[in-house]
């Protein structure tokens, strides 16, 4: 079993997110990956096989990004929403 850190303020703002902007049908979280001890990324799966991720911060800020932006586009989203997230 893999363990990981995420807030409860992450998971609800994640699964929010997703039900605002697609609906809560045909969707589901395929895995959530802690980036850093404030970032978390919830990979999400369409029911048509398409793939995009919802970033969340440890605050539950939230934004996404579609899978063709690739890992260069994810890092520097998840650098982001760090530096946001913890400086006071």
């Amino acid at each position: 079993m893999t363990y990981i850190s995420v807030t409860a303020d992450q998971m609800s703002s994640a699964a929010g997110h997703l039900v605002r902007n697609w609906g809560d049908y045909g969707y589901r979280f395929e895995g959530i990956e802690t980036r850093t001890h404030a970032v978390s990324v919830f990979r999400v799966v369409c029911s048509d096989g398409g793939r995009f991720s919802i970033v969340a911060d440890k605050w539950g800020n939230c934004r996404h990004l579609d899978t063709h932006s690739g890992d260069d586009g994810l890092d520097e989203l998840v650098s982001e929403m760090h530096a946001n997230a913890v400086q006071p």
